[in-house]
């Protein structure tokens, strides 16, 4: 079986790409709520866009949360268990600071939401931990396998 070969970039940069995911969730999750009521429904009619914007916000942080930690020789299940703890406690301290502003609500349905988007993060990475080679990028011409 052929397998992918990605790139682990330097962790200075994954860690750069945490922060980056992390203050977009807070800026809009505190600040400018997204859409701010123009679009009831999402995709299909069938949940409300609230909803998915959770989902995939939280499906963003916990990927990047598990590419930031991965680092063999390292179990891929603790990089996909830290994700998803992270990108969780994220999401509830989120809802938490929510509760205290006026203009914003404090919902525990929310926080279901983003466990499920940290939950999707994680099987998508166990699987693709199992398709794939990971190999240390730290210049453009010099690759490094990562022993698996």
């Amino acid at each position: 079986m052929t397998r992918l070969h990605l790139p682990l970039v330097p962790k200075s940069v994954r860690w750069l790409l945490v922060a980056s995911v992390a203050g977009v969730l807070l800026y809009y999750s505190v600040f400018a709520p997204p859409g701010s009521g123009a679009i009831e429904m999402g995709p299909l009619g069938l949940f409300p866009y609230s909803n998915w914007l959770h989902v995939i916000a939280y499906v963003g942080l916990s990927g990047a949360v598990v590419y930031a930690i991965y680092a063999p020789p390292r179990s891929s299940w603790y990089a996909v268990g830290g994700g998803f703890l992270v990108a969780f406690g994220y999401g509830v301290a989120i809802e938490l600071l929510q509760s205290t502003l006026p203009a914003r609500t404090f919902a525990v349905g929310d926080m279901g939401l983003n466990a499920l988007g940290a939950g999707v993060a994680a099987v998508v990475w166990l699987g693709l931990f199992h398709v794939a080679r990971f190999y240390r990028l730290s210049a453009i011409d010099d690759v490094e396998p990562v022993v698996q």
